[in-house]
């Protein structure tokens, strides 16, 4: 989809001062030393108690608002909020709570579970709100999670990928901005989605055997059922990361040689370099995948977090191309094409 009048206005990002490095984590037997070499991770962020990632998410939409110059709404703006995994407290709605305790107001409120494309998902669905709704003048988008005992064994819940804490917000609107949203793209291949349900029981409850989440666990119950599905699930995805990228920059028209940085999932090394590099052709010199290793991956917060990163420190010129690429589990894949303008940095 090609966009019109769809604007980045102001970024925002949080992440703990807590790190917790992965050669620390080996030392103490909390993670594996041959998936840490693997993974190519180096530390994560890490919430206290005292910051849940609706929490983080307030702060983040606070510093977006303010770069954006937008501290109340003129009118009626959309909030929606992504997240992954849990959000401090059972049977609520974190997306209210970061309105009331940013902008107010009685505008559209919303959440999007769609695990690590969360936040990309919720870009796309903002700007179909906006184009299509005259009356909401601006569009919140937050995404945050944090991953903690019993619930998420940030070292071993998953052996790809290492979980860090941390928020990321967006404020788009009709009035050009930092960025123009040129195109979007999403992809959705359902027949994926046993991989990160695996074979157990339906559960009346959650974490019915106490925890922590075995993502692992459940992807080896699909996957090793046959060699030929394994290879099948890889081609399978790539297939529909490569379709939903191809379709975004067809939109914006654009090649990959076009763009002059992605920003993608921070997952481990060697899945980057096969997915990102061998499979899409793009470099590592031109994404910031090697800043995330210190961050580690934030569930549906990664794009955000990157694109504030990237604007605020100026890493592109005005007139470039940013690609952002989300992929989750479920499956689904959205791609978001934006134009530096020359208002960026700010």
């Amino acid at each position: 989809m090609r966009w019109a009048d769809v604007y980045l206005a102001g970024t925002g990002a949080y992440l703990p001062e807590r790190r917790e490095s992965a050669r620390r984590a080996v030392a103490t037997g909390r993670y594996d030393a041959a998936e840490s070499t693997a993974n190519g991770i180096r530390a994560v962020r890490v919430a206290g108690p005292a910051e849940p990632p609706p929490v983080m998410a307030v702060a983040a939409v606070r510093q977006a608002l303010d770069r954006a110059g937008r501290r109340t709404a003129d009118g009626p703006t959309l909030v929606i909020h992504a997240s992954l995994g849990h959000q401090g407290v059972d049977f609520w709605t974190p997306a209210h709570y970061i309105r009331r305790e940013t902008i107010g107001g009685d505008g559209p409120t919303f959440e999007i579970r769609h695990s690590s494309n969360g936040g990309m998902a919720a870009i796309e669905t903002a700007a179909a709100y906006l184009t299509a709704m005259p009356s909401v003048t601006a569009a919140v988008v937050t995404a945050a999670d944090a991953f903690a005992l019993p619930y998420v064994d940030r070292w071993r819940s998953e052996n790809q990928q290492v979980y860090g804490d941390g928020a990321g917000a967006l404020v788009l609107t009709r009035e050009p901005g930092l960025a123009r949203l040129v195109a979007t793209a999403t992809v959705t291949d359902s027949g994926l989605e046993p991989i990160y349900r695996g074979a157990a029981e339906w559960a009346a409850a959650p974490m019915p055997g106490g925890g922590p989440v075995d993502l692992r666990g459940r992807k080896r119950e699909y996957l090793l059922l046959s060699p030929e599905r394994y290879d099948e699930a890889i081609e399978q995805t790539q297939a529909g990361l490569r379709t939903a990228l191809d379709n975004a920059l067809a939109d914006a028209e654009i090649t990959v040689d076009g763009v002059d940085l992605f920003v993608h999932p921070v997952i481990g090394e060697t899945v980057v370099a096969y997915t990102y590099g061998e499979r899409l052709g793009i470099p590592a010199s031109a994404t910031l995948y090697d800043w995330g290793r210190d961050i580690g991956h934030l569930g549906a917060a990664d794009q955000f977090v990157q694109l504030h990163h990237l604007l605020v420190n100026g890493l592109v010129r005005a007139g470039r191309h940013v690609v952002a690429i989300g992929s989750g589990a479920g499956f689904g894949w959205t791609v978001a094409v934006w134009e530096i303008l020359p208002t960026a940095p700010r």
